[in-house]
């Protein structure tokens, strides 16, 4: 997904004028890890939206294209982009959308998707991106904790979500069309005296955070300027021609936005956007439109992999993929690229609560890497053993902590999640498990949070242990992950049945296939005797899922080593300490 870098541009000046640091960017004194990259120039008026500063720094080339229809080929000029974003906004205006109001889109990516999003936050509006997988339930959940003004979906979409709001839907496709019918050189007037702050709210994006429900993450006008920032002075500082990436990402999850539209257009790249991913489609658009930087998920690089026609495809234009979402395995990596010589494949590694990026493999020789790059520009880390809360030197193994100016400025009316996620300096518990090395690689061995990594999918256990409690037949229940070559891991229910009933697997599957998301659907369940909890009643996860996997794999007679990111572990040290839920099958 990158642009290189070259290593003049490594080591922060500001960490150097502090002191002398270690290889790693380590401050023994401070116990802090350092970015080595130059600071960015950030922009410190107080009054300046994220849109604005998109948008006033764009590509002047009427010639050069920021987004092309993967279908139809139309494309968006970034000589286009104000004035249309400009248009659309002023639409918004007059159906009523005013500062601080919430907006929700529930929809596919689609060409427009990127000028909608920045349309509602330069009104000083929030947008709040939802998964159009999502069930009405789970969307009806989320519009009660928003209070969204209007609700933007498809034609498609709309009588799964029709009636949510007293206000009708509005539905993007005949939105879109009358938009466009109107004269390009007609002036569309927006309110004066509206300010935005950098502090204010931009988005409120949903996201099961270290464990639980979904909270509402509230990213700010900064938060997404200073990735901005960061992004375009690394992705900038080498350009090897047009860039060109193709967008098969949702633009409703931060790795898309933040690839396709912050770090795009602040870098005046060009994104081919697809409606959704199909293998067959996305290798017809790299050799059509001579895509450079792919940005995939670890399940599409897997089925990559298995395709036979990508392997008879050129791909001759293909400088990068770049993988993020979940762990690749490293079995995956040497694969690809055996398969793809002239291919180099990175990771990256962000969170909802970042905005972005925290990690970037730029400046990093060899065509795969195991870890997930170094830490971006200004960003700050510690290692905190997860026993002591000692912060740990390179080689050390702990909890990643994060700091940087991209951090989230907490949860939407939870003030104690908020809490439990930051301490008061600022610092967000990651709730992964890492090790950073002495030449400031960061590498992920592991999880503390209790979430499942579907396909790249967070899902939360307790929101799906609430729904199956609630079957006649589950006397007790819990979900955990378990772990599978291809999705990464599936959520699996551990089900104490009650006296006297047959409850069987399918009967589970079916119950929870109409009540939640594709992505969070039971897809094995596993009967036991008990649920281990402790004296408050809390489901001892680790020790059901040590129980869990000896019993399987015993019974299964597979190996139990498992793998991740290269490394091995007996199962019987799985959990020699916390956090290590995403270890792999071999």
């Amino acid at each position: 997904m990158v642009h290189r870098c070259s290593p003049k541009h490594l080591l922060s000046e500001a960490s150097e004028a502090m002191e002398s640091l270690h290889s790693s960017g380590f401050s023994s004194s401070a116990g802090v890890y350092y970015s080595l990259w130059q600071t960015p120039d950030f922009p410190h008026t107080p009054l300046l939206d994220y849109p604005s500063f998109l948008l006033l720094s764009l590509q002047s080339n009427s010639s050069i294209p920021a987004f092309i229809d993967a279908k139809t080929g139309t494309k968006i000029m970034y000589s286009d982009l104000p004035s249309l974003t400009n248009r659309i906004a002023s639409a918004l205006h007059s159906l009523g959308i005013r500062k601080g109001d919430v907006v929700l889109i529930i929809s596919p990516n689609f060409l427009y998707y990127p000028l909608l999003m920045l349309a509602i936050m330069s009104l000083g509006a929030i947008v709040s991106p939802i998964n159009p997988l999502c069930l009405r339930d789970e969307v009806e959940s989320q519009t009660k904790d928003s209070n969204p003004k209007l609700i933007f979906t498809t034609v498609e979409l709309k009588p799964k979500f029709h009636g949510l709001l007293a206000k009708p839907l509005i539905l993007l496709e005949p939105f879109m069309e009358e938009l466009l019918k109107r004269p390009a050189d007609m002036i569309y007037e927006l309110p004066p005296g509206v300010k935005i702050k950098q502090s204010d709210t931009a988005m409120l994006a949903y996201s099961s955070g270290t464990t639980g429900k979904s909270k509402g993450v509230l990213c700010s006008h900064g938060n997404f300027i200073s990735m901005a920032c960061i992004l375009r002075s690394v992705w900038s500082s080498k350009h090897e021609g047009r860039e060109v990436y193709l967008c098969v990402l949702p633009l409703f999850h931060m790795y898309g936005m933040a690839v396709f539209i912050t770090g795009l257009l602040s870098t005046g790249a060009c994104a081919v956007i697809a409606r959704k991913y199909v293998l067959e489609d996305v290798l017809a658009c790299v050799d059509r439109f001579a895509v450079t930087r792919l940005p995939l998920v670890p399940p599409m690089i897997v089925q990559l992999l298995s395709s036979q026609r990508a392997k008879n495809c050129s791909l001759s234009s293909l400088k990068e993929v770049c993988s993020s979402g979940a762990s690749l395995e490293r079995e995956f990596m040497i694969k690809f690229t055996n398969a793809f010589p002239k291919v180099v494949l990175t990771q990256m590694y962000g969170l909802t609560e970042t905005s972005g990026p925290m990690t970037l493999c730029d400046g990093v020789d060899g065509r795969f890497h195991i870890s997930i790059g170094r830490l971006s520009p200004s960003v700050e880390a510690r290692i905190v053993d997860i026993e002591t809360g000692r912060w740990l030197p390179p080689g050390g193994t702990g909890e990643l902590w994060l700091k940087g100016p991209t951090i989230m400025h907490g949860y939407f009316q939870n003030e104690q999640a908020t809490s439990e996620a930051m301490d008061r300096d600022g610092w967000l518990r990651t709730g992964d498990i890492c090790v950073i090395d002495d030449h400031g690689l960061v590498y992920i061995v592991g999880r503390i949070k209790e979430l499942i990594k579907y396909k790249a999918y967070q899902v939360a256990p307790v929101e799906l242990e609430e729904i199956l409690g609630k079957h006649e037949a589950v006397e007790d229940c819990a979900v955990i992950p378990y772990p599978d070559k291809e999705a990464g891991e599936i959520p699996t229910a551990c089900i104490v049945r009650k006296p006297l009933n047959n409850l069987k697997e399918q009967d589970i599957t079916i119950y929870m296939a109409n009540k939640v998301a594709p992505y969070k659907r039971i897809r094995k369940v596993i009967f036991v005797d008990h649920i281990p909890r402790s004296p408050s009643g809390k489901i001892l996860r680790k020790a059901l899922i040590t129980s869990v996997l000896s019993t399987q794999l015993t019974t299964s007679k597979t190996t139990t080593r498992l793998h991740r990111f290269g490394g091995y572990i007996d199962i019987n040290h799985l959990y020699a300490y916390p956090g290590t839920l995403g270890y792999r099958l071999v």
